[in-house]
């Protein structure tokens, strides 16, 4: 951070993606139409007639909705108000994946309980680690970035469970903890938050198209990835993510949205809530963001060799776009959190490569 010359108003640096004009700002916050959507205010009445429209669709049912819980910082808060704030019978499905954390399986153990709500784990595909493994190979091979984001495949087949999950259940409504603040214009693996409608039908069929296209490019590049080539394809296009037309056309009579992308997100606010409930990070971990997953420190580690620039600082520039944070307290976080050795090390050990894999890779 200190040797780099980072953008006037967020904490972006300059890099080959971004370079910053004769003021001093980078290109997204020159350009407020790249992120109107990131900052638009909370709309609490919209979010008011979704939760109405759940309690009526629950009625004569078990539960009212089914909660996808990752265990991390923003699903666990979701949760929390779903069923303390909003008065929901919900049933959580917790997603277990080989790089989720001891500590993060034991809060949702005892959260759950503590909430009094039905739990159901599911767990990603057996070869998970054979597939994360493979990928962080060929990308250290090739240094082509969307690999860094195919080792995460496997974690998308949890969402065809949660859905399955409903389905059995007969829960009518799926929800989700997408943070908008999470998003990012830019990247190999970027979403084009510019509209509202980005989850639309037609935006989705037009999005299975760029990704199968793009999906052809990196097999050229890359051949060797034919060998998951079917993996690869369900968990970019099938269910990528809870809108996709698969998902859609399956499950039509289920209604699925993201909770932040109508709730405020404050984190003070969920900062107690979670101290409240006993959440607590994990061992080695010193931020809350993505503190479900250790694979995370690969991808922020990859994405800062690659950009210049990790996904914590995007996330931050969004935060200080939105006015949660200031610009001196992102950077005072960012000197503090930084990549987490120990969880790059452990992601790395499941991967069945060496703690310096990126350091012999880049001489």
């Amino acid at each position: 951070m200190i040797n780099q010359k980072i953008c006037r108003t967020c904490v972006l640096p300059e890099s080959s993606l971004f370079h910053l004009d004769a003021t001093g700002n980078c290109k997204i916050c020159n350009s407020p139409t790249l992120f109107k959507y990131i900052i638009k205010k909370p709309d609490n009445e919209k979010l008011s007639h979704l939760i109405d429209q759940i309690k009526r669709n629950g009625k004569n049912r078990r539960f009212d909705c089914v909660v996808a819980w990752s265990g991390g910082r923003d699903s666990t808060f979701m949760l929390h108000e779903l069923v303390k704030i909003h008065n929901l019978r919900c049933v959580a499905v917790f997603g277990k994946t080989p790089f989720t954390p001891n500590e993060i399986k034991d809060s949702v153990h005892s959260i759950s309980e503590r909430l009094k709500i039905e739990l159901i784990e599911v767990q990603t595909p057996s070869n998970h680690q054979e597939i994360a493994g493979y990928c962080l190979n060929e990308y250290l091979r090739t240094q082509t970035p969307i690999l860094i984001n195919l080792a995460c495949a496997s974690c998308k087949f949890i969402n065809k469970e949660i859905f399955k999950q409903a389905r059995q259940l007969g829960v009518k409504t799926v929800i989700y903890g997408g943070n908008r603040f999470e998003y990012f214009p830019s990247g190999p693996a970027s979403i084009d938050i510019n509209s509202e409608n980005r989850y639309s039908f037609p935006n989705m069929v037009r999005d299975n198209i760029s990704r199968i296209i793009k999906g052809v490019g990196i097999l050229t590049t890359s051949p060797a990835l034919l060998k998951y080539c079917l993996t690869f394809y369900k968990a970019s296009v099938l269910y990528v993510n809870q809108y996709t037309v698969y998902l859609r056309v399956r499950y039509p009579d289920i209604i699925r949205f993201d909770y932040y992308h109508f709730a405020d997100w404050d984190e003070n606010k969920i900062n107690v809530a979670l101290n409240n409930l006993g959440w607590k990070l994990p061992s080695g971990c010193n931020s809350t963001w993505r503190a479900d997953c250790v694979f995370e420190a690969v991808k922020n580690t990859a994405f800062k060799k690659q950009l210049g620039f990790t996904y914590a600082q995007a996330m931050y520039s969004n935060l200080i776009r939105g006015g949660k944070i200031t610009r001196e307290e992102a950077l005072n976080r960012l000197d503090k959190e930084g990549i987490s050795e120990p969880r790059l090390h452990k992601a790395l050990e499941l991967c069945g490569l060496t703690p310096n894999a990126f350091a012999d890779k880049n001489g």
